[in-house]
């Protein structure tokens, strides 16, 4: 597990990343890793991949000029229209929406991004990374 969070870490921009890929990368079986990696994490294997790309994508929202398509493809979306589905249905409003919203406001992003994500290696790993 040590190995395989770095991996995905640097491969969310890849919208290539499958779950499959990274079952198969660890050497254990699908259902096994799954079951594995969920107790480390507190989410599903899709579910992490899509919460860490929707962070990621909140942070270059909030700290860059970027447009939302950019964004986007910088994360691993296919489309601007499921980037903003996904990042709606994690953070409740449409990148315009939010960049608008948190952009002045660290103290509560950052609030609303440990809520969002709840383990505290990543949450520290991601915010010390921006």
């Amino acid at each position: 597990m040590n190995d395989i969070i770095p991996w995905i870490e640097d491969h969310l921009y890849d919208e290539n990343i499958r779950v499959r890929n990274v079952t198969q990368r660890s050497g254990y079986g699908h259902w096994h890793f799954q079951r594995i990696f969920r107790e480390h994490t507190g989410y599903s294997l899709g579910e992490y991949i899509r919460v860490r790309r929707v962070i990621r994508a909140a942070i270059s929202v909030i700290y860059t000029k970027k447009g939302i398509i950019q964004i986007a493809v910088d994360n691993g979306f296919t489309s601007q229209q499921t980037f903003s589905r996904t990042f709606r249905k994690y953070l409740n409003a449409p990148p315009a929406r939010f960049r608008k919203k948190y952009i002045n406001r660290e103290e509560d992003f950052c609030t609303l991004m440990s809520k969002v994500f709840k383990s505290n290696y990543e949450h520290q790993r991601m915010f010390n990374a921006a």
